[in-house]
């Protein structure tokens, strides 16, 4: 597989070989990705964990749950969709 290049918060490019990757978790800064390395080594990247699978040429599922996408359905409404609606609650 081909290195994977991001840039980090700071602004430095940092390059990831997925061979060495074992956990993308979601970093402590909004669109903020922390990927760990087989090494223990940790970098935090500007990418969301979708967008930094996705770079490294990994399966989202493998690291994507999709429990973290509740906030948005508990905003969907089904009586919303059937009328035409897009089923979701305005802001």
């Amino acid at each position: 597989m081909p290195i994977a290049k991001f840039e980090t918060p700071e602004g430095d490019e940092v390059e990831v070989d997925p061979a060495d990757v074992v956990n993308i978790s979601e970093g402590a800064e909004d669109e903020t990705t922390t990927i760990e390395l087989d090494s223990g080594e940790e970098i935090t990247v500007v990418a969301t964990r979708l967008e930094a699978a996705a770079e490294l040429g990994l399966d989202p599922l493998d690291f994507v749950d999709a429990d973290d996408d509740d906030a948005l359905a508990e905003d969907y409404d089904d009586d919303d969709a059937d009328s035409g609606e897009d089923g979701y609650e305005d802001e």
